[in-house]
């Protein structure tokens, strides 16, 4: 990719508001609010954060905005991600916590 392509994507990105990829801050994010909204010990949510760190980017970036409500990031990243992505983001969303609570 050329750099005026890479200029280019890069503003595309930044006026549509749709991050390219998770903050660096995702997975603290993910662990911060396992504690608030799930209320499981460090433990686990080390454990959340450390399966969160398997998916890619837009995945972590997706869950991240969809744990904190952030409904119009998390629209915009839905149609940024494949069907196998979402579903493996939904399945981290869904089993993460249980599998977490059960020792990983």
């Amino acid at each position: 990719m050329t750099a005026s392509a890479i200029l280019i994507t890069g503003l595309i990105l930044a006026v549509s508001g749709v991050p390219a990829f998770a903050d660096a801050d995702a997975i603290e994010t993910l662990r911060r609010e396992c504690a608030a909204q799930l209320n499981l010990p460090p433990a686990g949510c080390d454990c959340i954060a450390e399966k969160a760190g398997e998916l890619n980017d837009n995945q972590q970036a997706f869950v991240v905005a969809s744990v904190t409500k952030n409904e119009a990031a998390a629209a915009a990243l839905r149609s940024q991600l494949t069907m196998t992505e979402l579903t493996e983001a939904g399945l981290f969303m869904t089993t993460s916590p249980q599998a977490c609570m059960q020792g990983g």
